[in-house]
């Protein structure tokens, strides 16, 4: 009987990222290139010769 205890395989240590933290990390990352790309278009759109509102 011993031999046979001996012989399973020890449990997988559990994830430590379900995930969530990861596309939490992509998401931030894309608000900030949004929030850049807005600060370099708008002194190009506030320069135009168009008057838009």
């Amino acid at each position: 009987m011993p031999a046979s205890a001996a012989a399973q395989a020890p449990a997988a240590p559990a994830p430590s990222s379900d995930g969530t933290s990861i596309d939490q990390g992509i998401a931030y990352v894309l608000m900030l290139v949004a929030l850049v790309l807005t600060y370099l278009i708008h002194p190009l759109d506030a320069s135009s010769p168009y008057k838009l509102f």
